[in-house]
């Protein structure tokens, strides 16, 4: 079975070297990964170290669903980032990166069918899935900044963090604005398939958020 786990890790990583090698040059599966690699070994154990789903409660952005075990977006978080989304419609995106993640300088944003690749003065900042979905993370970013007292203090690898996390509960898609619903699926790489989560919207089949599915270790 160790073998088997192997295989599936690396075949994620085939699947994301190849997402990236569609756009000259590296990265990582989430933009938050990618921005880790940049981070202090001081912020990274601070971020290491944060339970971003507690502060996400707090805040008023998550609530818990069902019995307990899972979450569900907070209704009024979830009106405001339709709003923030909306407003981001026909705004310079490479201004608003600068401003989310706190940085000076060029900002390039190369789209392709697979991925989106934000680089900052040529090296790669930011990574997602597809377009949507970095509108989605960058509108989040925006009502988390309203919420959240300690906005101005968090890293670009923290902000990245908490939007990723709240995409993964998205209802509804940035773009045409379909239901989005979540689902499982099983990505074939060279050597092996796996299995990934995904939110994507059903109406025009844009994927908004993945990650690989944990193996179960027996």
């Amino acid at each position: 079975m160790t073998g088997d786990l192997e295989n599936d890790d690396r075949g994620y990583e085939q699947h994301q070297q190849e997402i990236s090698e569609s756009v000259d040059g590296g990265g990582c599966a989430e933009t938050w990964e990618t921005l880790s690699e940049q981070r202090t070994p001081d912020e990274s154990e601070a971020d290491q170290q944060l339970d971003v789903e507690r502060v996400l409660l707090d805040i008023d952005c998550l609530e818990f669903a069902g019995d307990g075990e899972d979450f569900k977006l907070q209704p009024s978080f979830r009106r405001d980032w339709r709003s923030a989304i909306k407003e981001l419609d026909g705004d310079a995106l490479d201004t608003v990166i600068a401003d989310v993640f706190d940085v000076d300088g060029e900002i390039q944003i190369d789209e392709t069918e697979q991925a989106v690749h934000v680089r900052h003065d040529g090296r790669l900042l930011a990574q997602w899935v597809s377009h949507p979905a970095m509108v989605a993370d960058l509108a989040a970013c925006h009502v988390f900044e309203q919420r959240d007292g300690d906005w101005p203090d968090r890293s670009a690898a923290e902000r990245s963090k908490f939007a990723g996390s709240v995409r993964l509960y998205l209802e509804f898609c940035p773009d045409c604005g379909g239901h989005a619903s979540f689902d499982t699926d099983v990505v074939t790489s060279c050597c092996n398939d796996y299995e990934v989560a995904t939110v994507s919207c059903e109406d025009c089949e844009v994927t908004l958020f993945e990650m690989p599915v944990a193996a179960d270790p027996a």
